[in-house]
């Protein structure tokens, strides 16, 4: 039983000797030849002090090619008038008048951008630094790059579960940015994301067909995204920053609605993804089973265990300063056993629900 608990562990060790390693070596290209101008489209539902809190940090951008649109997804009237009278034209208001729900309102924000490129974030993220701009373009070192996966962490407000959403953030930042490095992007954050929007629209009819409410992060770049085309940005200057969730319920309704476009996934990705999964949530159950059915000591486990988590964090330790979160890597312990039964309990949740509406 130890070695076949051994042999589980090395195969999930490979997952970041083989792929999450890229991450570590990364070189942040941070030239820019050509200056771009840049459209950020943000949609919003509810949320006029996120609003608020996003207009002031653009305003203040050492940028001058910029412009940000609006998009209401809730026809507030509040929201309207304050955008209409901030004292620049570089700021628009636009109502959804499609289907309601984030990826419409995205959809027609980006059609309405005036620039040939378009940055897009949530209503609760603002920009870490004021070049922003700057450091997500300064990735494009190649004409053939037409995507920037960008990063956009979570930062901790003093309770266990922003503590752990805030870990999760980083622990997915480095997979879907390594898988990109390794020529495989399978998905982007819609809190930082920079794209040719020519690029877009041309999957913008495919994007809405698919019967999800959000998720036109991920549909996107399952349908555009090459090895060729995608790169990645993770200087901090580059970073989107947002609160994480306060309570467990808040963030379990948050990253059920997050998995609904996982079903459209191209084939690879599922079956490494799910193979990742797969060894998690079979490395802790079968931890489980030789504690109560005394198939090893307990000191045989704790042994596994701590060599498992231990050469984990060799290589998350780089990338996790890489990502500025190293406070977070300190619950690597803790929020790796959690999320083994969480991501398991989304699943079934997300299996149970027919609809998942964002706020």
């Amino acid at each position: 039983m130890l070695y076949f608990l051994l042999g589980l562990i090395t195969l999930r060790l490979s997952y970041w000797y083989f792929l999450f390693i890229r991450l570590a070596w990364h070189k942040q290209a941070l030239e820019i030849t050509e200056s771009k101008a840049i459209s950020l489209v943000v949609a919003v539902k509810n949320n006029l002090a996120g609003i608020k809190a996003l207009t002031f940090k653009i305003q203040k951008q050492n940028y001058a090619h910029w412009e940000l649109i609006v998009v209401d997804d809730s026809n507030d009237e509040q929201l309207q008038n304050y955008i209409t009278e901030l004292p620049t034209a570089n700021i628009r208001y636009l109502r959804n008048t499609g289907q309601p729900g984030k990826k419409h309102a995205l959809v027609e924000g980006i059609r309405a951008a005036q620039h040939p490129w378009v940055a897009v974030t949530d209503a609760d993220c603002v920009p870490a630094s004021l070049r922003y701009f700057d450091v997500m373009q300064a990735s494009l070192v190649s004409p053939n790059h037409k995507i920037v996966l960008g990063f956009a962490p979570l930062r901790a407000t003093g309770s266990l579960a922003s503590h752990l959403a805030s870990y999760e953030a980083a622990y997915i930042g480095m997979q879907y940015l390594s898988y990109a490095k390794a020529g495989m992007p399978y998905m982007g954050v819609g809190r930082n994301m920079l794209f040719d929007k020519e690029l877009y629209l041309q999957h913008a009819s495919e994007i809405s067909e698919i019967p999800t409410l959000s998720g036109d992060d991920d549909l996107f770049i399952q349908a555009a995204a090459t090895s060729e085309n995608t790169t990645i940005c993770i200087h901090p200057y580059g970073f989107c920053v947002s609160d994480a969730p306060s309570g467990f319920g808040e963030w379990i309704k948050q990253r059920t609605r997050q998995i609904s476009t996982a079903s459209h996934y191209q084939s690879r990705h599922r079956l490494l993804l799910g193979g990742f999964a797969a060894l998690h949530l079979g490395i802790y159950t079968l931890f489980l089973l030789c504690l109560i059915g005394s198939w090893l000591s307990h000191a045989d486990v704790l042994a596994a265990w701590t060599i498992m988590i231990g050469l984990m964090t060799l290589i998350q330790y780089p990338v996790f300063r890489k990502l500025k979160s190293i406070p977070a890597l300190l619950w690597t312990p803790i929020a790796d056993i959690f999320l083994a039964g969480f991501y398991a309990w989304i699943a079934i949740r997300y299996k149970t629900k027919h609809t998942h509406p964002w706020k």
